[in-house]
């Protein structure tokens, strides 16, 4: 039951970034890409892409909110989901966890797409380095869903919307401005250091990205515990 009212939260959303998806791909293939030169535009299209999914996906943490209404407060459900026999960690996983398997999707979608529109995609990478392409891209974003779902903890669903971009944009400012090298920057291995201009595999960027996701989460998980709803 969980997963079905999760699912029931979501699907709206998911249509939203399918739709976001079709209009990024249509974009792309009306300019006519040609030559391989082009691909580095088009991975960092992807990658704006693959930073603003994420965000919409994550969720309302374990509260219960109409998706993309400024509504305060708790909604009318969530005092239900709350009293059922069911702890606190198992909800925000049930949540975190699927809002994470449609962001799978959707950027399985993304790159199916991609695979198919543009020929001169093909002819410059195989469909092996294409799989490694979503796999980077998907840990990547793992860190922006990550920020959303720890937001949801606490904040009502349109901060929590806002509270992401801003986060994502001082992650983006510390990344590049700082001295840490560049095979840790998170935007650079989903765009130009991505398999699919790079032609190898973000390790270090990936291992960043998906260490401080588990560290968010289990902040979120935290605060789920000690919140009284």
């Amino acid at each position: 039951m969980l997963w079905y009212k999760g699912w029931l939260e979501t699907r709206i959303k998911l249509l939203i970034a399918l739709g976001w998806i079709a209009w990024f791909l249509g974009s792309e293939y009306s300019r006519g890409l040609k030559a391989p030169a082009g691909l580095t535009g088009l991975a960092v299209s992807a990658m704006l892409i693959g930073v603003v999914i994420p965000l919409l996906f994550a969720g309302a943490g374990i509260n219960t909110q109409p998706a993309f209404q400024a509504t305060k407060g708790l909604h009318g459900s969530t005092m239900f989901t709350l009293s059922l026999p069911v702890s606190r960690l198992r909800l925000l996983a049930i949540r975190a966890g699927l809002g994470w398997l449609v962001l799978f999707g959707a950027i399985g979608t993304m790159c199916c797409g991609m695979w198919i529109l543009f020929p001169v995609l093909r002819a410059a990478t195989t469909a092996e380095q294409m799989l490694e392409y979503a796999g980077a891209l998907l840990a990547c974003a793992s860190l922006f869903y990550s920020i959303g779902v720890l937001l949801a903890a606490f904040l009502d669903e349109i901060w929590r919307i806002w509270g992401g971009i801003v986060a994502v944009g001082g992650l983006w400012a510390l990344l590049d401005r700082t001295s840490l090298p560049v095979s840790f920057n998170i935007f650079r291995a989903m765009g130009e250091g991505s398999p699919l201009i790079a032609h190898a595999m973000p390790w270090n960027a990936m291992g960043l990205s998906l260490c401080l996701a588990a560290i968010l989460f289990f902040a979120a998980l935290k605060i789920v515990r000690l919140r009284e709803y």
